[in-house]
């Protein structure tokens, strides 16, 4: 049976700093108390993508793990990005064997601390072996961490992932095989492909989530159960107002929605930047603070919201938000 939580907005929790760049988990708290106001978020995913999870330690993955476990804890499902440590440049590879024990050890360790999920990106760190292909590859490290926990495991197939290391058809049907492997977020807008992908898990227990909220009314359609992305932190409320229509047979009012969606996911270019200056506005103590990605030549640094580009998305997100406000 498809797990409830993988149904809705889960949130990509941004991930609050200090100053000096270290993990702010007061802060941290204060967020996703910020974030559960609405009432509409499924499920928090820290140490994602829009959380900078490529910035992160080994320790501090696990510290991550115990502030939210601890704060959600009978509150809210929580899930944690569990790979190993790697920075996302290809010029320099983590060592094979030590990424896989990294990621074996910290799905152990959300699973001990009370996490309902660990999320685990395709494996581009790893590189085949002799004679092995990529989807073998990337079967086998799921395999591996699979049976490694008892809490269910997600596959995460993020922006900027190499070609070769794309999820095909036939290799989602191989995934979606591997006990303990529930569902499957991959940040792609094509229509087709999510269908594809959807068609040849059919009939398992397995959830696919969209990825790209810009396409989430497609990818209803074609089957996904949940959305990753920005407006499941900024809007999730039209998020699950779009899918509760859907499913009610109202593709009027599911279509209204996405187009809400859209225009809210045009409108800013540096949600994290927005969202913790909005928390802070209506009085949740989080800085405004993130970190550089250094001299990676694989990743940029988000541009920092001026003023005036915060005042005009605040407008714009109320103007959105209030025409969902009292509605399912």
């Amino acid at each position: 049976m498809t797990l409830p939580y993988l149904r809705g907005p889960i949130a990509p929790v941004f991930t609050v700093f200090n100053d000096d760049g270290s993990l702010d988990d007061r802060g941290q708290r204060e967020l996703l108390d910020c974030l559960m106001e609405p009432g509409a978020i499924s499920a928090y995913f820290v140490r994602s993508g829009l959380g900078q999870m490529y910035t992160f330690s080994y320790d501090e993955v696990k510290q991550i793990t115990v502030n939210a476990c601890q704060h959600l804890g009978g509150k809210a499902p929580v899930l944690v990005g569990a790979a190993g440590i790697w920075d996302q440049n290809r010029d320099r590879r983590p060592d094979p064997a030590v990424y896989v024990q990294q990621a074996v050890e910290l799905s152990q360790f959300a699973e001990g601390n009370g996490a309902d999920g660990v999320v685990l990106t395709i494996p581009d760190a790893l590189v085949p072996k002799e004679g092995q292909s990529y989807p073998d590859l990337i079967v086998e490290y799921y395999t591996t961490v699979c049976g490694a926990v008892k809490i269910p495991v997600l596959v995460y197939q993020p922006p900027g992932t190499p070609k070769e290391y794309h999820i095909s058809p036939r290799l989602a049907s191989r995934l979606a095989d591997i006990p303990n492997l529930k569902g499957m977020k991959l940040s792609n807008a094509d229509a087709g492909r999510i269908f594809d992908l959807i068609w040849e898990t059919q009939g398992k227990d397995f959830a696919f989530i969209a990825g790209a909220e810009t396409s989430f009314y497609a990818a209803l359609w074609a089957g996904a159960r949940a959305v990753i992305g920005q407006g499941a932190c900024l809007n999730p409320q039209v998020m699950r107002t779009m899918q509760d229509s859907f499913e009610q047979g109202d593709t009027d009012r599911a279509r209204e929605a996405q187009r809400s969606i859209n225009v809210l996911v045009y409108g800013c270019n540096n949600p994290a930047d927005f969202m913790k200056r909005y928390a802070a506005e209506k009085g949740y103590k989080v800085g405004g603070y993130s970190r550089s990605v250094g001299d990676n030549p694989y990743m940029d640094d988000f541009t920092p919201l001026t003023e005036d580009d915060y005042k005009r998305f605040k407008a714009l997100l109320e103007s959105e938000l209030a025409k969902y406000n009292g509605r399912p």
